[in-house]
């Protein structure tokens, strides 16, 4: 095996077969977009009082959510019957690890820029309120990005209950 076939950056941008950053990049994106923008010229505080009242506590709730579910799954992906369901995936076993490893990236990415904006950042270095199209597309961004991360979240959880109930399905095709 060689580096580049469990390199995770190379399946995000290039992929087998397709590229895994087309996950988050999909229908779904203006969804998100929508949601950003019409949070951002709802929520009337300032990005460091939205960060530090509501949004950072709720983004420790999804990692901590999102890692339990995805131990979960990695242990069922050592099974015997998710290894051979992914035997029968375009992109085989690495597209479940790595799509886990997405989900839990978008969360990171979110938290540390949240915690960033918690930080004041936005609004007293750049771009600030007096940057009123910088602020509102900045804000607009960390919307944006809580609502994919709300979607990574439950996909996450999805994932790993639709591979349990692939595990009992093969256990009783095997048993039959």
């Amino acid at each position: 095996m060689e580096r580049k076939d469990i390199s995770y950056w190379r399946w995000l941008f290039r992929g087998t077969p397709r590229a895994g950053c087309k996950r988050l990049v999909n229908w779904w994106l203006p969804g998100h977009v929508v949601i950003g923008v019409a949070l951002a010229a709802g929520v009337l505080s300032d990005i460091a009082a939205s960060a530090n009242t509501v949004l950072l506590p709720l983004v420790g709730i999804l990692i901590g959510l999102t890692f339990a579910w995805a131990g979960n799954a990695q242990a069922l992906l050592q099974s015997e019957e998710m290894q051979r369901l992914s035997d029968n995936r375009e992109g085989g076993y690495r597209e479940y690890v790595f799509a886990y490893q997405t989900a839990i990236l978008v969360i990171l990415i979110t938290l540390v820029l949240w915690a960033i904006a918690g930080l004041r950042l936005f609004d007293t270095s750049w771009p600030t309120r007096h940057r009123a199209p910088e602020y509102f597309a900045v804000k607009s961004l960390l919307f944006t990005l809580s609502s994919l991360t709300l979607r990574e979240c439950w996909q996450t959880v999805m994932g790993a209950q639709w591979m349990l109930l692939a595990q009992k399905t093969i256990r009783d095709i095997d048993r039959r």
